[in-house]
């Protein structure tokens, strides 16, 4: 395994600039990740703040030896007390069998950029994974893609369920959970790992009530060795741990609220299109009844906190109460949440995707409001996959990997088609112009016999012209067919590096890649000498 770098703009506009240094940083972000001081001038800012690191480290240590647990992961949670401990930090959902890959590659970022300062700084730096257990969207996280001969298909767990339920508390229907994994295996082919990889999937599945527990034993088990803490933002444990910060944002929810619009016109006026949607009346917080998240909407003339529908109603006070008195029935949107997550944690970079940090561009002035500054955003690692039989169809074709990445593909495979058909259209082409010059003539005599046959007669006319498409196209398929290796190159290529048109990394998941090369596949990911300098990362197997 090796890591190649390449220079593949992003298509998001605002990043672009954000890593290339090209836009006012100050007026969307509070550090400058190109200032080589930016971590050490960081780390002295964080050492002027106050953080809860007892109660914090108790919660951590009591959470993350649930299940099976690495012995350096306590051990990192029990350096947080050193008040000069710092933490990276970023997070995704709880996707089954951990979802697309961005989390793996997030992760393996996480804990990279954590070793990395740690050296440089000189101070415990711990890699911390931050578990959107608060969601609620179910068919976000119920599902992967498989690849089969009929074409890359989706496959979702066999189980419904419509309800707001945070995704923490969603319970595995263990009747048809562990087949359904199987089936998703069986598209891979069995290889040496297969059994083994079953087998402890079998384990976790047993031992999880919810979703969020399966995921959390397959990451442990993948990057437990690295010392990777683990939190879940949907376990009332953390939440008890909120409630002063839910409390002030409770306090000053109004100016959250207008200070995002705020930073939004600044936004507007650099011409970045907004991320973050937002009514007049968000409050920018869920309540949970009757197992469900409800999103508040906030009367400013009544001090009124409510949901849409009024499917609940709480005054100021009664809000605040819950907050201090039960603060799991609170939790976090798109706006609060990277707010809290500074509360609780000594962060010394945020490790974003893509999309947050566009949407991370419009919080600046809630962090104001709130009194403390946006940790440094770091964009993960980009990285795609190149096995070495796809590399060498690339290079059979005569692309490169950079020109297959950067949308060359789909124009040398349509080029390779035109020029496999090209004699056969010829040839057809002017078949059919020959023989609507002798139909014409047909076509005239037909009229002086009888003006009213027109239609019957430009009707023959498409009949014939249709049935050399049909050679056409005939031809062209057994030619096709006579070609299908090369064919089959450009498709093994599309489906590897860029299934469905997307990025590999938003379709296929994790457990191909651990069922064909087995556990080494993540230490030797892990051992790569990744650097943070906005290329892509082509890892070749």
């Amino acid at each position: 395994m090796e890591v190649l770098d390449l220079s593949l703009p992003s298509s998001n506009r605002l990043v672009n600039d954000y890593l290339s240094n090209k836009m006012d940083i100050h007026k969307f972000f509070d550090y400058d990740i190109q200032s080589p001081l930016m971590y050490e001038v960081r780390k002295k800012e964080l050492e002027k703040r106050h953080f809860e690191r007892e109660k914090l480290v108790e919660h951590l240590v009591s959470f993350n030896k649930r299940f099976n647990y690495h012995p350096n992961t306590i051990e990192n949670i029990h350096k947080l007390l050193d008040p000069q401990s710092v933490v990276v930090i970023g997070g995704q959902q709880a996707g089954v069998l951990t979802g697309p890959l961005y989390t793996i590659h997030k992760i393996v970022s996480i804990i990279k950029l954590a070793e990395e300062q740690e050296k440089k700084l000189h101070v415990p730096v711990i890699p911390v994974f931050w578990i959107a257990g608060e969601d609620h969207d179910f068919a976000e996280i119920n599902h992967l893609y498989v690849n089969l001969q009929t074409g890359i298909r989706k496959r979702a767990v066999p189980q419904y369920h419509n309800r707001k339920t945070m995704v923490s508390s969603i319970e595995i229907e263990q009747n048809g959970f562990m087949d359904w994994i199987e089936e998703v295996f069986e598209t891979y082919g069995e290889t040496n790992h297969t059994n083994g990889l079953l087998e402890l999937l079998s384990e976790f599945v047993e031992k999880s009530k919810t979703y969020v527990d399966f995921f959390i034993q397959i990451i442990n088990e993948l990057f437990g060795e690295a010392g990777l803490v683990l939190v879940d933002s949907g376990s009332k444990e953390i939440r008890a741990l909120q409630s002063p910060y839910f409390q002030k944002m409770i306090e000053k929810n109004r100016e959250i609220h207008d200070s995002l619009l705020a930073q939004q016109e600044v936004l507007s006026s650099y011409q970045y299109p907004k991320t973050i949607e937002m009514n007049e009346s968000s409050a920018n917080l869920f309540y949970t009844q009757h197992d469900e998240r409800i999103l508040l909407e906030y009367n400013v003339e009544h001090d009124i906190f409510s949901g849409k529908n009024n499917e609940c109603i709480l005054c100021g006070d009664e809000l605040l109460e819950v907050a201090q008195e039960k603060p799991e029935l609170l939790s976090n949107n798109v706006v609060t949440r990277p707010v809290m997550q500074e509360f609780l944690f000594p962060t010394l970079a945020f490790i974003s995707g893509p999309g947050e940090v566009s949407y991370w561009a419009e919080l600046k002035k809630v962090f104001e409001v709130m009194e403390i500054k946006m940790p440094p955003v770091v964009p993960r690692l980009m990285m795609t996959i190149v096995e070495r039989a796809i590399e060498s169809n690339i290079e059979e074709i005569g692309l490169t990997i950079q020109a297959v990445l950067s949308g060359e593909l789909a124009k040398a495979k349509e080029t390779w088609l035109e020029k496999q058909t090209a004699d056969v259209d010829g040839i057809i082409l002017e078949a059919k112009k020959e023989v609507e010059k002798i139909h014409k003539k047909v076509r005239n005599v037909g009229l002086e016999v009888d003006p009213g046959l027109a239609d019957l007669l430009l009707k023959n006319a498409q009949n014939i012209q249709s049935q050399f498409d049909f050679l056409k196209n005939t031809f062209n398929r057994s030619i096709l067919k006579r070609n299908e290796i090369e064919l089959n190159r450009f498709e093994r290529i599309e489906k590897s590096l860029l299934p469905l048109g997307s990025p590999q990394e938003r379709l296929w998941n994790v457990s191909y890649y651990l069922n064909k090369y087995g556990d080494d596949f993540i230490k030797d990911l892990l051992a790569l000498p990744f650097e943070f300098n906005g290329k892509h990362k082509v890892i070749k197997m």
